[in-house]
């Protein structure tokens, strides 16, 4: 699944962030840690889709609010994330 941010505002607990992806719209409400984590491991994730040319494999399970957030890398440079909630 392809996102990109569509909305982010701070709320009273954290940040809210709206995700547009090929399934609709995602929001995600956490921490500014989770949501800072989030940043972190999704500039990550880009730099190595880059490089990539072969490998399919989920790198990294980031938590925001009651949301699991996967990134991983497919092939010929493309990112993937997958958004599970309980």
């Amino acid at each position: 699944m392809s996102f990109a941010v569509l909305d982010a505002r701070e709320t009273e607990d954290g940040v809210a962030i709206t995700f547009i992806t090929e399934k609709g719209l995602e929001p995600l409400e956490g921490t500014h840690q989770e949501v800072a984590r989030l940043a972190d491991v999704m500039r990550q994730v880009s730099a190595l889709a880059a490089v990539n040319d072969e490998e399919r494999v989920w790198l990294e399970d980031v938590i925001v609010g009651d949301a699991v957030v996967q990134l991983g890398i497919n092939p010929h440079g493309q990112a993937r994330v997958r958004i599970l909630r309980p």
